[in-house]
């Protein structure tokens, strides 16, 4: 009997400890580096990235700001959502604008920004920027494979 009360109490233990943890993750945000990029950081692209426009919904295949979302990534994909997908050339500046909100708001979702580049190849379309698939890295949360700092 005592045992068995001894136990309840440390998985209990244990439930709230990974609930307090989770809930702290969420709220605070998981970091690839000591820093996020801020609004107004600028970077030139160094290495290969490429710029996607995505479909929101595959019922609405239009290329406007209501219905897609450029992307920036370090990865070539394809599939139904994927509308245009352009290499970036080596040179361009990407300036954060600020942080974009995120579709699902779960804490293992990737920091997501709103940037703009120069010269501009987001055919009008708002452009996004994801902590992940090789675009996150030491350099203010960004990869310096594929980025360096401009001032």
């Amino acid at each position: 009997m005592q045992m068995n009360i001894l136990n309840n109490e440390i998985v209990r233990d244990i439930i709230a400890f990974m609930l307090l943890t989770l809930i702290s993750t969420n709220f605070c945000g998981l970091s690839y580096a000591g820093e996020y990029p801020q609004p107004g950081d600028r970077y030139k692209i160094i290495g290969p990235v490429y710029l996607s426009g995505i479909y929101l919904k595959l019922n609405n295949r239009q290329l406007n700001k209501q219905s897609a979302v450029g992307s920036l990534t370090a990865v070539q994909f394809s599939g139904p959502e994927v509308g245009f997908q352009c290499k970036v050339p080596v040179g361009t500046i990407l300036t954060i604008i600020g942080p974009a909100p995120k579709r699902v708001p779960l804490f293992f979702i990737a920091n997501q920004y709103f940037i703009k580049l120069d010269p501009d190849l987001s055919r009008g379309l708002d452009v996004e920027l994801e902590l992940n698939r090789g675009i996150e890295g030491s350099l203010d949360g960004l990869n310096p494979e594929l980025f360096s700092r401009q001032e």
